[in-house]
């Protein structure tokens, strides 16, 4: 039922009947109902909501992971490139300690003797012990020269070799590196699509929930409808009072009634002004309660400001309440006599102190006890 309705219908009843407080019930379950699949709804798709953020935690922390593996890897190329770069360094300076070698040799051999030694020159030296010499010297410096290249190859092809390592180790690296990045592109795309159905879900929580607090809502104005319809259906088929109905009733307990009674007054806790239905008679705490009439208890216990309350069914529909007492002696079904010991005078429920408030219903429809009352 839209709302706009509802406002229209609710002052303009006259009377009613059962069809039509059905129908506001049938109507007010509908809501109820529709509330409670909406708020089934609501809790599904808060868990989805909720293994959406787990699962973007867990994807929030293997980016982390990856992140910290690309970081080892560029780690790993650094130190590659580091040990590349000092290979290379060691083997300059083994080639200018090469050079170095080979030309103090030559200047300290080969320009002596290897220039003027010909074929024949061990014949042709002055002595065989000179030539000798010569000759000693001459093989000296030739196989330390063989030494120093054969050293220096060793040395060029480990270089080799150590550079070719390292640049695999580049290679190696820079492959997992990528192949990482090409992991956290895929991985981000994942975190945008659970953030926008993260989004999406909390568009669909959102409307649910306003259409809960609508449904809620439906449901309070319908059962406003429902109590006026009832109220009104009560008044209708409440009976007339008359002097013999009217007649009978005692005081209900001893006391005079106070300055606040029947009528609109300012409410001495709320402040606000309300309608009094009954009047308040003053009193002690403990002091006994009697019935004001014959009947039969209705209702007895604790209802909401009232605190204490006793209601008592008496001929010709009348009803009588009994409110804020300390202690409670009948039950519900009970027949009391006129004048009989029902309750205790207290201030429970909302009351600023002792006393009785005293009502009598006509049907529904409150009545100034007054005209009730000898």
């Amino acid at each position: 039922m839209a709302l706009g309705f509802l406002v229209f219908i609710v002052p303009s009843i006259a009377f009613a009947d059962n069809d039509d407080i059905r129908d506001a019930r049938d109507e007010r379950e509908a809501f109820a109902n529709a509330g409670a699949a909406a708020a089934e709804a609501l809790d599904m798709v808060e868990a989805e909501h909720g293994e959406v953020a787990n699962a973007l935690m867990a994807l929030d922390d293997y980016i982390d992971l990856q992140e910290a593996k690309i970081a080892t890897a560029r780690q790993a190329i650094e130190a590659a490139e580091a040990e590349t770069t000092l290979r290379w360094i060691e083997a300059a300076a083994v080639d200018k300690e090469i050079v170095a070698l080979r030309e103090q040799l030559q200047k300290l051999a080969v320009d002596a003797y290897v220039q003027s030694i010909r074929p024949g020159t061990l014949l042709e030296s002055e002595d065989l012990t000179a030539g000798a010499r010569k000759a000693a010297i001459l093989d000296a410096v030739t196989g330390d020269r063989e030494d120093l290249v054969s050293y220096f190859t060793a040395l060029e092809a480990d270089r080799e070799e150590i550079a070719r390592s390292a640049e695999d180790a580049i290679i190696d690296a820079e492959r997992q590196q990528r192949e990482l990045e090409i992991s956290l592109v895929i991985l981000d795309q994942r975190i945008v699509a659970k953030e926008a159905l993260q989004d999406e879900l909390q568009e669909r929580i959102v409307t649910h929930e306003e259409e809960i607090r609508e449904f809620e809502r439906e449901q309070y104005l319908l059962a406003i409808l429902i109590d006026n319809l009832i109220a009104e259906e009560l008044r209708n088929s409440a009976p007339q009072l008359t002097e013999e109905s009217a007649e009978g009733f005692i005081m209900p307990i001893e006391g005079s009634i106070g300055s606040r009674g029947f009528g609109v007054h300012v409410h001495p806790i709320f402040g606000t002004e309300r309608m009094h239905n009954g009047v308040d008679i003053g009193c002690v705490t403990d002091q006994p309660i009697w019935a004001a009439k014959a009947g039969s208890v209705i209702s007895a216990g604790w209802r909401n400001g009232y605190g204490n309350v006793i209601m008592i069914e008496h001929d010709g529909g009348i009803v009588t309440v009994y409110a804020h007492l300390n202690q409670i002696l009948v039950s519900n079904g009970h027949s009391v006599n006129t004048g009989e010991l029902i309750g205790k005078c207290g201030s429970t429920g909302w009351s600023t102190g002792p006393h009785l408030h005293f009502e009598t219903r006509v049907g529904s429809v409150p009545h100034d006890p007054v005209i009730f009352l000898p």
